[in-house]
């Protein structure tokens, strides 16, 4: 990885990562600002995604995903009055107002009717509010005594008490991502129990209570809100606790009937705050300024790579460097605008400030000078700061909010470990990696797509004790088992290494590629439809008996391996297939077969392009033209080692059950050809590693010019396909017309003019074999003599017939 890490950190020079400095994670400039006089605070909408500013008389919001983000806000009308919070409706038309600890006003907007709803005073406290589309209710407010379930009657101007969920609480948590809340009771809050308000339905989950560590003998620690988040990371549901005595940060993961604890990670500050951008966890460490990386599929123990500061990224580069990190221009444009020199104020120079308050998912608000800024991550700093090739390939065919950047650097890392001469098992590990994850994401429905309330209304399929969870249920990898066969393929591969005398003698050269043949794991039995499961389905070929006097090798039957066919409808051709009035085709070179095999086998799958733009996923054909036609081209690695390349994943391929395009397998055959390995080749074909199509037929032809053992295996292939049309061409250019006409006479084949054997025997200067073939296609062709052939040939033949008495 020596010259893509290169490439990175040049990259990041000009401007993509801060004048050289190097972060996985960074804010963007410019950030929305919202500094209103007299403001009540900043606030944050996730339900409508939009940043609330309330004043005395008036509510400022602005919605959040706008790009470019407009200074310019909306302004909503509101009584003079105390703000404590607050929350448009998901439709947008009424604004909710907690006025105090007993009181909640509301507006309507389309017809700024007001109605208020109050609480007992004395006896219960409003703790907040917040809006739902669940179809059993509209607003739910959060009270000291339990929860208020209430449905909006706007023709009367009111709410309707629809249930009241009793329950003593000293304050909650929620996510309108998760749609799910956490109250806390108990005299420490360590007691949660929680609701989710779904589109099916009201779940009621478990209660539980979480651990934490005593700093004192006599003294019990009393959870605070900041201490819980709800996190949603690949559709699955957790509650991320910060133990601050102990140093750690505790996961939960809730399932209907049971909160199953998984694990812990390290924290090395009691100064933390957590954000999770693109399913990753971002443990931000206030005090020293970094960032730690997790991803849950991931060894959950170390993190994705080394803690870097969180940077600021896009600012005019005046007045950065005094503040002690780096800001750059991410067009890459170093001339300083007039206009944006002033914009970068003392406040937005500040990276966490006090006033910053992280919330769910990935927001920073500045509650005091009115900014709101959005995490990111920085794929190519993550990529050129990793040390492990598959586990990074891993993470990065897990990204979705850059897909096409996570593919291209996924195409350019398996290019530079090829080119690089990495050793081979770990070509294989990186490979099945793509593989594995281009079969798991072309489903229609996986873990990554489920919506957060499908995934925690599974039932966890242990005992319902949340206890018993800790024996179980933990993120790990584990190795992926071998098939029969793998074995037999990897002895040819390393065979052709070997014979070429190039082996690769990095330090993990003579690594076993069992060890490297993996795939990330759980013990979740309700995952094994999701994202890290793979299946692998091995059949022995048959014995195929020798040719030519080559001692035959039992190889892998990889053509016999069924397609997997997507849910999505993918529609997919063979290669094997014509149509019967297919014209003869002439000879083409090596790279015309490979374009043509392209297009004949690769059919348009109508969801393809929105898959390809919603993931990373590397499709078998895109593997062939932007990493082994590339390398081939530039002749940048040796034949002997692309081609053992190109067979480590045609394997994954086939253990995978992927259709490879057949312009790969031309590919293959023509580096073998280079070298001179025609018993290899043989070998390939044979064992239908290499399966019959058309393309391939033509390559081996093609190649067959200097081996007529390699175009015997040609010809065998046109026929065993019905390729008859390129068939018979080829026994008319060999001059074997009669057997030609014996061929078409036993396969009854039409799509042949006769006017092409009329001429092969013309060619010949044979009036007997001219005479013969027009006699045969008077006697086997239908309605031959009414045709104009039957003219103009008969007296050709008259012609030398008597010529040649």
């Amino acid at each position: 990885m020596g010259k893509y890490q290169a490439s990175s950190s040049s990259s990041s020079g000009n401007g993509l990562s801060g004048l050289g400095s190097l972060s996985h994670a960074y804010i963007q400039y410019p950030p929305l600002r919202c500094d209103i006089p007299g403001a009540a605070g900043v606030m944050y909408d996730d339900g409508n995604k939009l940043l609330l500013v309330p004043s005395p008389s008036k509510v400022y919001s602005w919605p959040v995903n706008q790009q470019p983000s407009d200074d310019r806000p909306t302004i909503t009308p509101i009584k003079e009055g105390p703000v404590l919070g607050v929350r448009f409706s998901l439709d947008g038309k009424i604004l909710a107002v907690q006025r105090s600890h007993h009181e909640v006003e509301f507006i309507n907007k389309e017809t700024g009717m007001v109605f208020r709803q109050q609480c007992k005073p004395g006896t219960e406290r409003i703790l907040g509010l917040f809006w739902t589309d669940c179809p059993t209710c509209d607003l739910v407010l959060v009270t000291s005594s339990g929860l208020e379930l209430y449905s909006l009657y706007l023709g009367r101007n009111g709410l309707k008490l629809l249930e009241a969920k009793r329950s003593n609480v000293s304050w909650y948590v929620y996510t309108h991502e998760s749609r799910l809340v956490l109250l806390a009771s108990g005299m420490q809050c360590k007691t949660l129990s929680g609701y989710q308000f779904s589109a099916g339905g009201i779940v009621r989950l478990p209660k539980f209570d979480v651990l934490m560590t005593k700093a004192e003998v006599n003294r019990k620690p009393v959870l605070a809100p900041e201490d819980i988040r709800i996190a949603t990371m690949y559709g699955r549901l957790y509650c991320l606790q910060v133990d601050r005595v102990a140093m750690q940060l505790n996961l939960y993961r809730f399932y209907r009937d049971a909160v199953v604890p998984q694990g812990c990670l390290p924290i090395y500050s009691r100064n933390v705050a957590l954000s999770v951008v693109d399913n990753v966890l971002l443990i931000h460490e206030i005090d020293s300024k970094v960032v730690l990386l997790y991803d849950i599929l991931s060894e959950p123990k170390s993190t994705i790579s080394a803690p870097l500061p969180l940077l600021l990224r896009g600012a005019p580069l005046h007045g950065s460097s005094s503040r002690g990190f780096e800001t750059a221009n991410t067009s890459g444009n170093t001339s300083s605008e007039p206009d944006l020199l002033g914009n970068l104020t003392s406040a937005e120079d500040q990276i966490y400030d006090k006033g910053w308050v992280f919330v769910n998912p990935d927001i920073v608000l500045d509650h005091v000078h009115g900014l709101l800024w959005k995490i990111r991550l920085d794929l190519e700093a993550i990529a050129a700061s990793s040390s492990d090739i598959p586990s990074l390939l891993s993470f990065l065919q897990r990204r979705r909010h850059e897909a096409s950047k996570a593919k291209m650097l996924s195409i350019e890392v398996i290019r530079s470990m090829i080119i690089e001469r990495q050793p081979l098992p770990l070509i294989a590990s990186a490979m099945d990696v793509l593989t594995s994850s281009y079969v798991r994401l072309s489903k229609p429905l996986n873990a990554y797509d489920r919506t957060a309330s499908e995934r925690v209304a599974q039932t966890v399929p242990r005992p319902s004790t949340h206890h018993q969870g800790s024996q179980g249920s933990q993120v790990s990898s584990a190795p992926v088992r071998r098939g029969p066969d793998d074995d037999v393929v990897s002895r040819v591969v390393e065979g052709f290494v070997e014979n070429g005398k190039d082996v690769s003698t990095t330090a993990h050269g003579d690594e076993e590629p069992s060890t490297s043949r993996w795939t990330q794991g759980s013990s979740d039995q309700d995952d094994q439809d999701s994202d890290y499961v793979s299946s692998r389905v091995d059949e022995p070929c048959a014995n195929t008996p020798a040719a030519d006097g080559f001692k035959h090798t039992n190889l892998r039957d990889i053509s016999k391996m069924p397609s997997r066919r997507p849910s999505t409808g993918e529609i997919e051709s063979s290669s094997s297939t014509y149509q019967a009035n297919n014209p003869p085709m002439a000879r083409e070179s090596g790279r015309q077969v490979r374009q043509q095999s392209q297009k004949e086998i690769s059919v348009v799958d109508p969801l393809a392009a929105m898959r390809d733009a919603t993931s990373p996923l590397i499709s078998p054909e895109e593997m062939q033209q932007n990493v082994f036609n590339v390398i081939e081209e530039e002749m940048t690695v040796d034949s002997t080692f692309l081609v053992a390349a190109i067979l480590e994943y045609m394997r994954s391929a086939a253990s995978e059950q992927i259709k490879v395009n057949s312009g790969l397998h031309v590919l293959l055959i023509q580096l073998l050809a280079q070298e001179q390995r025609y018993y290899e080749l043989w070998q390939l074909v044979i064992g239908k590693v290499l399966p019959p199509s058309r393309p391939v037929a033509i390559q081996l032809l093609e190649t067959g010019a200097q081996h007529e053992s390699t175009r015997k295996l040609g010809m065998d292939m046109l026929r065993q396909i019905h390729g008859h049309t390129e068939y018979i061409k080829e026994l008319l250019l060999e001059g074997r017309i009669l057997e030609g006409l014996r061929y078409v006479r036993q396969n009854k084949v039409d799509s042949v003019a006769p006017a092409s054997f009329l001429e092969a025997a013309i060619s010949s200067n044979d009036p007997q074999m001219l005479a013969s073939v027009f006699r045969f296609c008077l006697d086997f062709v239908p309605n031959f003599s009414h045709t104009p052939d039957f003219t103009m040939y008969s007296s050709i033949v008259s012609q030398q017939c008597s010529t040649s008495a």
